[in-house]
């Protein structure tokens, strides 16, 4: 059962309420765990959100896309995403979940990579031999130069398929016993193989691929989802400027801002940027590293001034914010980025409720992955601004 949202005069009259169901069995969609993606916002917050405030058809916006939980969401109720972050990779993985293919035609391409063509295996030794045989590096390198040659919607959603299997914990993936959200160093593998008395054996890549395809497309691709994301916009921005979009143009966004002293998740994703030939130097850095309450604040007016530009009058921002601890401290950010609103944006944004949804205190889980997040485990505090 769905509880109604209420909507309170002042927002620091918190509203502790069940928004969403966090109930085993009750999964969000297969296509949101094609790879292991620290902190997401979580599908079912997204859902709750997007179905009270927007109508099928509306255009929702995430600034902060991360592994493009909203696009999905969206998309599958019929509104056009519009996913905007400064990671590259992250656009990348979440327009290639978004206009994901059948497995008909997955399996058509496969069919046209040489997997055994000879590679330079120069590299091998030193960067890959800790996580790879080297018939199975073989074929992920011939895979890796196939679809670099062609960028068409089944291509990307190949290449998102075989990011998420590059390295982890069982025998579905490329790579011997190894951590899934995050890639070790070369060094830190051999001493793992050490102490686990293991050696890279060899694993066929297409079949894996075909096996992972079939648990990510379980619950199909529904028609509103594909008939919607045709008119998806993807942007490579900072949030703080988004030029490329016009003003009014948004109905509504709902996001997950970077939290106080974060560190982009992706530089510990070496093989996956590897794979997806992208460099380091062309991730966010430390533009997001806040480590003091004050200057995450003035980061997050400057976008919070932005996104009232680019979103309609009546139309809602949704934030998930989670507590941060300074100096011992723990600071509700909600409450914090409220206060900021009430006096340096009131002339744009109102303060319209602070929502805490008490679910569960587990890690989500799912058939095909487990993910685990800062956010999933506790209680979601969601701050919902009014556009004036």
């Amino acid at each position: 059962m769905k509880t109604a949202l209420k909507v309170v005069e002042n927002v620091f009259n918190k509203q502790e309420l069940r928004l969403w169901s966090d109930e085993a069995g009750e999964e969000s969609h297969s296509l949101h765990y094609a790879i292991s993606y620290p902190e997401s916002i979580k599908p079912e917050a997204v859902r709750f959100f997007v179905e009270r405030f927007s109508q099928r058809g509306e255009v929702v916006l995430d600034p902060f896309c991360a592994s493009g939980a909203t696009a999905l969401e969206a998309n599958m109720l019929g509104r056009v995403a519009v996913l905007s972050d400064a990671n590259p990779f992250a656009i990348r993985i979440a327009q290639a979940k978004a206009s994901a293919t059948d497995i008909t035609d997955v399996t058509l391409r496969l069919q046209q990579i040489n997997m055994r063509r000879p590679v330079d295996v120069k590299a091998f030794d030193q960067n890959f031999s800790p996580f790879f045989d080297v018939d199975t590096f073989r074929e992920v390198v011939n895979l890796k130069s196939f679809l670099h040659g062609d960028s068409d919607r089944t291509a990307r959603f190949i290449e998102l398929i075989a990011c998420g299997l590059l390295h982890g914990h069982t025998a579905g993936y490329f790579s011997v016993y190894s951590f899934p959200h995050l890639s070790l160093s070369p060094q830190e593998q051999h001493e793992l193989n050490l102490k686990r008395g293991q050696v890279p054996d060899y694993r066929s890549v297409i079949p894996r691929i075909l096996r992972k395809t079939a648990a990510v497309l379980r619950d199909g691709i529904p028609s509103a989802m594909r008939q919607s994301e045709i008119r998806n916009q993807y942007l490579v921005s900072d949030a703080r400027d988004l030029s490329r979009l016009a003003s009014d143009s948004i109905n509504l966004v709902v996001t997950a801002p970077p939290l106080p002293n974060f560190r982009d998740p992706t530089r510990d994703m070496w093989l996956r940027l590897w794979f997806m030939g992208l460099k380091a130097d062309s991730l966010p850095g430390s533009a997001f590293a806040h480590n003091n309450l004050q200057s995450w604040l003035d980061f997050m007016n400057e976008t919070l001034l932005e996104l009232s530009r680019v979103t309609r009058r009546g139309g809602r921002i949704v934030l998930d914010l989670a507590e941060a601890q300074f100096n011992d401290t723990k600071v509700c950010l909600a409450e914090s980025v409220a206060a900021m609103v009430d006096k340096d944006l009131c002339r744009f944004l109102e303060a319209e409720a602070l929502l805490i949804h008490k679910g569960r205190s587990v890690a989500l889980k799912h058939k095909i992955n487990e993910r685990s997040d800062a956010r999933s485990k506790k209680n979601s505090r969601v701050l919902v601004l009014r556009r004036r």
